[in-house]
């Protein structure tokens, strides 16, 4: 029948659905070779219901994020992804090349057993040659770590790791597309997703953030800002004149590390640079970002723009657009006007920008004046 199942074949033969098929009895632990060349499939793998470890650096899953397309601002196109089995604690290291990944990783090591002041016990990862070189296994054996490895081509067992790689891809791909910025940002995209991330993700069976396990205590995120949006950064690197700009353009990338600052990219001296004295505009998703805004402001300036009326230039000079509701102000070279005066009579009446020619007494031809900061003619009108 075709090496049909156990199963089936004893199905058929209980519920007699066929004729002449002998009686069989079903046993799950019946093996055919000519079965499992043909219908063998990879192991199943079931998430656990217990956490491993007890605590942090008990345990630690590394693998590399890449290679990137693009490089990074500074030159990277790796990324050394590692996750702490017991927290979920994460940390990204960027590299130019395989080759830096002994380098990176052994000086992480020693960082992070002084600042716990703990000591890493093992170390699992697959069987990438960045990883399984003399070198590592030195550096292993001098600090008693145990290096374990995933099954071949079995990235399921090393699935801690593989799956992180997996969301911070992800997430920084979102914030890079959100704020449409260019691709070489993927490395400040992918930090600051590993930064929000410890913050947010919940440990499961623990249910704690990786934040309060590493560190023992609840994070704050009223300090987080939207991933690209526009900044303002104080300029107090260079001497300012008296009316220079106080303050330059910039986009909002990731958190500082190693100090209480943000790192931004200054727009105009195209860098990064860590500052604290930073106004961000939070924008909310689907608004328009600051240069959206002026060029529609000028394009419905220009759509409201109307010529003005020839019949009352007819010598050429254009006329004076005035704000809504400021008087036209009867003036001569010998009239003085109190400031004061005009101010409290902006409110008592308004005024047209153009009337009948047969209300205007004087000279219509006549040059424009300057008075009190009110460009007038030297005429009056009828009230």
């Amino acid at each position: 029948m075709g090496h049909a199942n156990w199963r089936l074949s004893s199905k058929l033969s209980k519920l007699q659905l066929v004729i002449g098929l002998l009686d069989i009895d079903y046993h799950s632990d019946a093996l055919c070779s000519a079965c499992r060349k043909g219908n063998i499939v990879k192991t199943s793998f079931k998430s656990k219901d217990i956490v491993s470890t007890s605590r942090p650096l008990e345990l630690l899953h590394i693998d590399l994020l890449g290679p990137v397309s693009t490089a990074s601002l500074y030159r990277s196109k790796y990324g050394l992804a590692i996750v702490d089995d017991y927290s979920g604690w994460n940390w990204v290291k960027f590299l130019k090349s395989k080759d830096d990944s002994y380098d990176v990783f052994s000086k992480f090591c020693i960082q992070v057993q002084c600042e716990k002041e703990l000591r890493i016990l093992k170390v699992r990862s697959d069987h990438g040659g960045e990883f399984e070189n003399e070198p590592f296994e030195i550096f292993c054996e001098k600090h008693g770590i145990v290096h374990e490895f995933s099954s071949p081509r079995t990235p399921q067992q090393n699935g801690v790791v593989e799956r992180k790689n997996r969301s911070l891809q992800e997430m920084a791909r979102t914030m890079i597309h959100e704020n449409n910025l260019a691709k070489h940002f993927w490395a400040e995209a992918v930090n600051t997703t590993c930064y929000v991330q410890n913050r947010i993700y919940i440990r499961s069976m623990l249910n704690k953030t990786a934040y309060e396990l590493f560190k023992g205590r609840k994070h704050n995120i009223s300090s987080f800002h939207q991933f690209g949006c526009t900044c303002y950064i104080l300029n107090n690197k260079v001497y300012l004149k008296k009316f220079d700009a106080k303050a330059q353009n910039g986009i909002f990338l990731i958190y500082s590390e190693r100090s209480k600052a943000y790192r931004l990219y200054n727009s105009e001296t195209h860098c990064v640079e860590e500052s604290m004295h930073v106004k961000f505009d939070d924008k909310e998703l689907g608004s328009k970002t600051p240069e959206q805004d002026e060029s529609i402001a000028g394009s419905e300036e220009s759509d409201d723009y109307s010529e003005p009326d020839q019949t009352s230039e007819s010598d050429g000079t254009s006329e004076v657009v005035t704000a809504p509701d400021v008087p036209v102000v009867e003036a001569s070279e010998e009239a003085h006007v109190d400031s004061q005066q005009v101010i409290q009579s902006r409110n008592s009446f308004k005024y047209k920008s153009s009337h009948p020619e047969d209300q205007i007494i004087g000279n219509k031809e006549s040059p424009r004046r300057v008075c009190l900061g009110i460009a007038v003619r030297d005429r009056t009108y009828k009230s």
